[in-house]
């Protein structure tokens, strides 16, 4: 039994050390995202609390992460931390790049009695059963994007109760219960320190595999090799990194002013990532346009000639503009998009 909640894509970022993706061949370590959240069946089993047999039961789901605390006489307690996620390959669907939940990984954590017993007190001393959802509480605000919920499941006295609460941090101190429904979490979180408890279960995954709490924000974890490579690497950052901010101002600079003069960067391209040679000059341009024969001939050629016209007018751009003044010690990257109602702009995706 999972709620809707787990699937939304705003969720809390997962802490590691480490995370990469490698994008245009580039050497780069990040996170990176997914169209949507990859669909799959691979959940954790959890007893429905409604039909159980247990007269309290508290459970709070955060991303990848559950805690329960529940008791058969409301004297004794007992609770355990679920933590899990999913491991993820890339698979070709109808000749598109898609992710699939390949294995589902998780562990249970016991609270020990005593501690069960003093937070289910704490909890139940809130009054928080009597809270009602957030979509009934006057002032509520349900608009905030990349935020995250708290979605809670409460059983007490024989009576079941489903909570969710859109970005309680962000609400005004005004609204009305907010105080309670964060005071319980930040007390679980603190006294049962979630985030160590995690961080612990992370440093036992395989090396070398993705991972995703939703299927949407995923993170490659580097093998012992890559991370050594990566330290390795660290020098050409630091010095990528010094220069950064003077190429990201020239380059939009001289874009802006070609952009004034001339409609060729006007043209119906799509993004394109660049790589600039020690020289300064455009060496490479590589888009990701996915051309697949099985498309059929027509469509495929359509795309052919359709990547072939972008890659022209960006060189054309760029034969007006070049990096040779900066004398570099390294290739420099970009990523080449259009911005909606500016033409076209220039981002540096480079983790430093």
């Amino acid at each position: 039994m999972r709620p809707d909640y787990l699937k939304m894509k705003y969720i809390l970022t997962i802490v590691i050390t480490f995370t990469c993706s490698f994008i245009f061949g580039q050497t780069s370590l990040t996170y990176y995202s997914v169209d949507l959240p990859a669909q799959d069946s691979l959940e954790v089993q959890l007893i429905d609390i409604e039909k159980s047999k247990y007269v309290f039961y508290f459970r709070l789901f955060l991303s990848g992460q559950t805690v329960e605390i529940f008791s058969q006489d409301n004297e004794t307690f007992s609770g355990k931390i679920i933590n899990s996620i999913k491991e993820y390959n890339q698979v070709k669907v109808e000749g598109m790049d898609r992710t699939k939940a390949i294995k589902l990984y998780s562990e249970e954590v016991p609270i020990e009695s005593l501690k069960a017993t003093a937070l289910a007190h704490q909890i139940i001393k809130s009054d928080q059963f009597s809270i009602p959802t957030d979509t009934l509480i006057e002032n509520w605000t349900r608009w905030y994007l990349h935020c995250g919920n708290l979605y809670f499941e409460i059983k007490k006295d024989g009576k079941y109760l489903e909570q969710s609460f859109h970005c309680p941090w962000s609400q005004p101190d005004s609204v009305k219960y907010k105080e309670v429904i964060l005071s319980n979490y930040d007390l679980l979180k603190q006294e049962l320190k979630l985030d160590s408890i995690y961080q612990n279960f992370w440093s036992q995954l395989p090396k070398g595999k993705t991972y995703s709490r939703s299927g949407y924000r995923m993170a490659y974890l580097m093998s012992d090799e890559e991370e050594a490579a990566w330290k390795k690497d660290k020098p050409r950052r630091d010095y990528l990194k010094s220069i950064k901010d003077t190429v990201d101002s020239y380059l939009k600079m001289r874009l802006k002013e070609i952009q004034a003069s001339s409609d060729s960067v006007n043209k119906p391209c799509y993004s394109a990532h660049l790589i600039f040679g020690k020289n300064g000059k455009l060496k490479e341009i590589r888009t990701n346009r996915n051309m697949e024969l099985s498309d059929g001939l027509t469509w495929y050629i359509e795309d052919w000639i359709e990547d072939r016209r972008c890659k022209k007018a960006i060189k054309r751009i760029f034969k007006k503009i070049d990096l040779s003044s900066f004398n570099l010690e390294h290739e420099v990257h970009r990523t080449f998009y259009r911005s909606t109602g500016e033409g076209w702009t220039i981002s540096d995706h480079t983790i430093y």
